[in-house]
C-alpha cells in the first residue's frame, strides 16, 4: 500500500530550537527529498547500511537495514516507474545497487559477477530511464528501471561522482563523471559522458585547469545546479584548501563562474565542508566546519554563522522547494537529528538549535561517567599504580583530574623543529635521495637552537618529546643533534617520534634502522628515561613490520625496552589489525609498552568521503579505553580544537582514578587464541602502504587473510574467511573497537610459536594473504574455518566472554578481575547491549563499580546495557 503524505508547514522561529529527533538511527549521514505527486518527504541514510523515510516533518515512516553491512556512500531519489512517486535508489560498498519503493519495499537489487565497492549512482531521465553507478573496479555499469545490466563501460580510476543533469543541452541530460587516482586530489577523469553511447562529450586534463587550486583541494562535496540561468547545469564543487573553505563553479565548457577561499581565520583542521544551491533565493549555502554561510552567484558573502570548533558540524544538506525548507542531516560525530531551517526567514542562517536526540543522550552518558569517576574510591583489593601515564598532548588535565589517587599522570610537551644542518655526508652514503625534505616543513633551526631548547626545557623541568622524523624526510633531527639532547636533557626528555616510516626500500630508511637505532638506543639507556614512538597506519603492525628490515628491528629483542608503537591511522581502513598487531607485540615481550594516538583526522578513512570536525569527545575516548585496557600506557593526543569539554579529561579522570587500570601484559585475561605471521606476503603489503594510490584493483583482492584492506576497498563489507572477522568486524572503515566475538586475537611472527606450545594456547599461521597448516599453504576462502576453529579453542579457555560490545578483561588480583565494556560504534554510537558468561571459574560477586550496582547473574551469564557512546566497568569477584 502506498504511503501518501501530506504537505506540512513548517515555521521555525529564530531563536535555539529543539532538534527534531529520529530515534533509533545511528548516525544520519545523507538526506535526499523526494516528491509523491506534489507533495515532499524525505529518504535518509545511515553509515553502515540502514535506510529510512520521514515525512517532511521529520517524522520517521519506515527504516531498514541493508546487508552485508558496509558503508552507503550514496542515495539518490528518482521517479523511475513513472507512478508520479519518487523511489530510494543506493549505492552501497558491499557491492550492490539497490531500488526501494515509498513503503520501503525492495524492488530491485544489482549486484556484479566479481567483488566490487559501489560508491556512487546516477539516474538519466531522458527517452529512456539509465541508471548509472561506479566504484573502484576501473567500469561504469548502466542498469535499466528494472535493475538488469545494459551495458558496461571501461573508465579509468576510482569513482569519486556520477551525476546527471542538462550540461550541454537544455532539454537532455547527460553524465558527470570524476573518477581518481590518489585518495584525496588528482582525478583521472572529470568530463561529460553521453549516456547513450558512452563516449567522453567533453572533459578536463588535470595539467590544463582553469586554476591549480583545483588540483590542490580535498573535494569534499558536488552539487549539480543552473546557477546562470541559461537551462544548462552548472558544477559546484565544495572542498578544503588548506584547511580553509573552497567553492568553485563551473559550468560545462570548464569556465570558472565563481570562485571563494575563506579566510585564515576560519581555518580548520579536516572541517567537514558540505553545500548545495537554494534556487528559489539564488544562494550558494555551504558549511565548512562550525561555520555556515550563504554567498550570491558571483561569490559575495550575504549571510553567517556559527564559529570556528564551535558549532554543530551536519552531514548533509537538501533543500525542499514546495515547504521552502533547508533540512539538515546528522552531525559528523553521530547524530541522528533532522534539523529544519525555514528560508522564509530573512535570517534564517542564524537559527541554532539545541543538541538533542542520539548527542544529547551521549553528552548526558559522557557527563555521568566523568563524575561519576571523579567520586571513584579504589577498593580495598586494588592498589595505586606505581607505574605513570605518560601523555603526549598539549592538553592540561584539571585540578579534579589530578587530585585523583589510583595511578600518577606525567604530561609530555611536543616540539617538532626541523634541522637546518647540511647534509653531505648523507649524500655520500645514500645519494641524492638524503637531501629530500618534508615540503610541510620549514628547515631554520640549527643543531644549536634545538639542543638550547632541549636545556631549557631541563631547566625548567619541563618535559618534553621532539618529532624527529617522517617517511617523507627520516631526519628531522640528526643523530648528533638527538645524542646530545639526551645528554643535556636526560631528566626531562621523553624521547622522539617518528611517522610513516614503512617503506623498506627506501635508502633513508635502511640508513635510520642501521646506523641511527644502534646510536640511539645507546645515549637512551644511559638515562632509561627516553624512547622511540612509531606512529604508523595501514597495517603496519599486523604485516609490515614483519618485513625483513623492520622484523630485525621490532621483533629481535634488541630494542624492546625503547620503543613504543603507536597506529597513525589517518586514511586507515584497519584499524583492528594494527591492534591487534601492537597487542601481541606487548603480550609477547617484543616491546615494554605501546601507545594509543588519539588525533582529530582519526575519522577519516578515504578522506574525500569520510567527515571530521567531531564535537564529542566519545569516538576519541572510547577508542582510547579500549587501547590501554589491553596495555596502552603512552599516548600520543592531539588536543582536537571541535572537542567540546569536559574533552579529555574524562579519559585522563578514567586514567588517574585507577578505573582503567596501567594493564600489565600478564593480567590481560582476554586473549583467546593467537595469529601467528611467517613469511609475510610482500606484495599485499606493499599494495595497503601505498595508501594514497587508488589504481590497484584486481578481482581476487577479496582472496586474502586480510583482505580488501587497500585504499580503494575503504568502506567495503569483508568475507566471512577474512581475520578480521574473527575480531568482530564487518567493514573497512573506522573499525577501531571491534567486539571481539573470539576475544581478542593478538598477531605476532612464527618465532613465538614454541611459547604458545608450551602454554597451550591455539594458534594460527598465515602470510597475511594465504595460511598454513602443518607447513601447506592454504587458500584464505578454504583456511576461514580453520581460523574459527582456531578461534573457537581459544575461547573455550577463557574464564570471561563478552558479546555485543567492545571488551577486555584485566587481572586486578589472584581473586578479582575487572571487565571493560565499550559502545564499539565509533561515529555511529547507541545503547548496546553486553551479554557477559562465565565459564572454567565461577563469581562470588559482580558489581559496576562506578554506579556500586550488585548485578544479578543467573545460569552463569547475565546481559547490562552499555550507555550509548559510553562504557560501564565491571569487577567480578571470586
Amino acid at each position: 500500500m502506498i504511503i501518501r503524505l501530506v504537505i506540512i508547514s513548517f515555521f521555525l522561529c529564530t531563536t535555539c530550537l529543539k532538534s527534531q529527533v529520529v530515534e533509533d538511527n545511528a548516525g544520519v549521514t545523507h538526506v535526499v527529498v523526494a516528491k509523491s505527486g506534489s507533495t515532499s518527504f524525505l529518504y535518509t541514510s545511515e553509515l553502515d547500511g540502514a535506510i529510512s523515510a520521514h515525512d517532511i516533518k521529520g517524522k520517521r515512516l519506515w527504516r531498514m537495514t541493508l546487508e552485508p553491512k558496509a558503508v552507503l556512500f550514496e542515495i539518490n531519489a528518482a521517479d523511475i516507474n513513472n507512478d508520479g512517486i519518487d523511489e530510494l535508489i543506493s549505492a552501497s560498498a558491499n557491492g550492490n545497487i539497490y531500488c526501494h519503493d515509498v513503503d520501503g519495499e525492495l524492488l530491485w537489487e544489482f549486484k556484479p559477477k566479481h567483488k566490487v565497492r559501489f560508491s556512487e549512482v546516477a539516474v538519466i531521465k531522458n527517452e529512456k530511464v539509465q541508471i548509472f553507478a561506479g566504484g573502484n573496479d576501473n567500469k561504469l555499469y548502466e542498469l535499466d528501471a528494472k535493475g538488469n545490466l545494459v551495458s558496461v563501460t571501461k573508465i579509468k580510476g576510482v569513482v569519486r561522482k556520477i551525476e546527471s543533469g542538462k550540461f550541454l543541452d537544455a532539454k537532455k541530460e547527460s553524465l558527470f563523471i570524476m573518477t581518481y587516482s590518489h585518495d584525496k586530489f588528482r582525478w583521472d577523469y572529470f568530463g561529460f559522458m553521453d549516456p547513450l553511447s558512452k563516449k567522453t562529450i567533453k572533459s578536463l586534463s588535470i595539467k590544463k585547469v582553469p586554476d591549480a587550486n583545483m588540483t590542490r583541494a580535498m573535494v569534499t562535496d558536488i552539487t549539480i545546479a543552473d546557477i546562470d540561468h541559461d537551462q544548462k547545469d552548472e558544477i559546484l564543487l565544495f572542498g578544503d584548501l588548506n584547511f580553509k573553505s573552497y567553492i568553485m563553479v563551473l559550468n560545462s565548457n570548464f569556465e570558472i563562474l565563481m570562485q571563494y577561499q575563506g579566510t585564515k581565520k576560519e581555518t580548520q583542521r579536516y572541517a567537514h565542508s558540505q553545500g548545495t544551491y537554494i534556487e528559489n533565493q539564488e544562494l550558494i549555502m555551504f558549511q565548512h566546519g562550525g561555520i555556515s554561510k550563504t554567498l550570491d552567484i558571483k561569490g559575495k558573502v550575504l549571510g553567517q554563522s556559527g564559529e570556528r570548533y564551535g558549532a554543530m558540524v551536519y552531514n548533509d544538506f537538501a533543500v525542499d522547494a514546495n515547504t521552502n525548507q533547508l533540512v539538515a542531516a546528522g552531525t559528523v560525530d553521530g547524530g541522528d537529528d533532522l534539523h529544519f531551517f525555514d528560508l522564509n526567514k530573512q535570517d534564517w542562517i542564524t537559527t541554532r538549535y539545541e543538541e538533542g536526540g542520539r548527542m544529547l543522550e551521549v553528552e548526558k552518558n559522557i557527563q555521568k561517567l566523568y563524575e561519576q569517576t571523579l567520586n571513584f574510591k579504589l577498593p580495598e583489593y586494588q592498589s595505586s599504580s606505581k607505574k605513570e601515564w605518560v601523555m603526549i598532548t598539549a592538553k592540561q588535565p584539571n585540578d579534579k583530574v589530578l587530585k585523583l589517587n589510583g595511578a600518577p599522570i606525567k604530561i609530555i610537551t611536543q616540539k617538532a623543529p626541523k634541522e637546518s644542518t647540511e647534509r653531505s655526508e648523507l649524500e655520500l652514503i645514500m645519494g641524492p635521495i638524503a637531501l629530500k625534505k618534508d615540503k610541510r616543513g620549514n628547515y631554520k633551526d640549527s643543531r644549536e637552537d634545538i639542543i638550547q631548547m632541549a636545556k631549557e626545557f631541563e631547566a625548567n623541568g619541563h618535559p618534553f618529546t621532539f618529532w624527529a622524523g617522517h617517511g617523507n624526510d627520516p631526519f628531522y633531527i640528526r643523530i648528533e643533534t638527538l645524542e646530545k639532547i639526551l645528554e643535556v636533557a636526560p631528566n626531562t626528555c621523553y624521547g622522539f617520534i617518528y611517522a610513516e616510516m614503512d617503506n623498506v626500500e627506501d635508502p633513508r630508511v635502511i640508513h635510520f634502522v642501521n646506523d641511527y637505532m644502534p646510536r640511539l638506543a645507546k645515549a637512551i639507556r644511559k638515562h632509561n628515561r627516553a624512547k622511540l614512538y612509531f606512529r604508523n597506519k595501514n597495517m603496519f603492525w599486523a604485516a609490515t613490520s614483519h618485513l625483513p628490515l623492520w622484523k630485525e628491528l621490532f621483533f629481535s629483542d634488541r630494542y624492546n625496552d625503547i620503543l613504543v608503537p603507536a597506529s597513525e591511522d589517518t586514511s586507515n581502513r584497519i584499524q583492528d589489525l594494527n591492534l591487534a598487531g601492537r597487542i601481541g607485540m606487548y603480550a609477547c615481550g617484543y616491546i615494554n609498552d605501546f601507545a594509543m594516538r588519539l588525533v582529530d583526522d582519526n575519522p577519516t578513512s578515504w578522506r574525500p568521503l569520510s567527515p571530521g570536525g567531531q564535537n564529542s569527545i566519545s569516538p576519541f575516548l572510547r577508542q582510547g579505553v579500549v587501547m590501554a585496557a589491553y596495555g596502552a600506557r603512552y599516548g600520543i593526543i592531539f588536543n582536537n580544537p571541535f572537542v567540546e569539554e569536559p574533552n579529555y579529561d574524562v579519559l585522563f579522570a578514567l586514567m588517574t582514578s585507577g578505573v582503567l587500570p596501567v594493564v600489565e601484559k600478564e593480567n590481560i585475561q582476554s586473549i583467546g587464541s593467537w595469529h601467528l605471521i611467517k613469511n609475510i606476503d610482500e606484495h599485499l603489503v606493499h599494495s595497503v602502504d601505498s595508501h594514497h594510490n587508488l589504481l590497484q584493483y584486481q578481482e581476487d583482492d577479496d582472496e586474502a587473510i586480510f583482505s580488501v584492506a587497500q585504499m580503494h576497498w575503504a568502506g567495503t563489507n569483508i568475507p566471512d574467511y577474512d581475520f578480521s572477522k574473527m575480531l568482530g568486524v564487518n567493514y573497512r572503515w573506522l573499525n577501531y573497537m571491534p567486539t571481539l566475538p573470539y576475544g581478542m586475537i593478538p598477531i605476532a611472527p612464527v618465532e613465538y610459536q614454541p611459547d604458545l606450545k608450551k602454554k597451550d594456547f591455539p594458534y594460527i599461521v598465515t602470510d597475511g594473504k594465504n595460511g598454513y597448516k602443518n607447513d601447506q599453504s592454504i587458500i584464505a576462502s578454504k583456511f576461514g574455518q580453520i581460523m574459527k576453529e582456531a578461534a573457537g579453542k581459544g575461547v573455550e579457555n577463557l574464564a570471561v566472554i563478552v558479546s555485543g560490545v567492545s571488551w577486555s578483561v584485566i587481572k586486578i588480583d589472584e581473586y578479582h578481575s575487572r571487565v571493560v565494556l565499550v559502545d564499539p560504534g565509533y561515529i555511529n554510537p547507541k545503547k548496546r547491549i553486553a551479554t557477559i558468561q562465565f565459564q572454567n571459574r565461577y563469581p562470588k560477586s559482580v558489581k559496576d563499580i562506578l554506579s556500586g550496582e550488585e548485578l544479578i547473574h543467573k545460569d552463569n551469564s547475565f546481559s547490562v546495557d552499555v550507555p550509548a557512546g559510553s562504557m560501564r566497568f565491571i569487577d567480578i569477584s571470586y
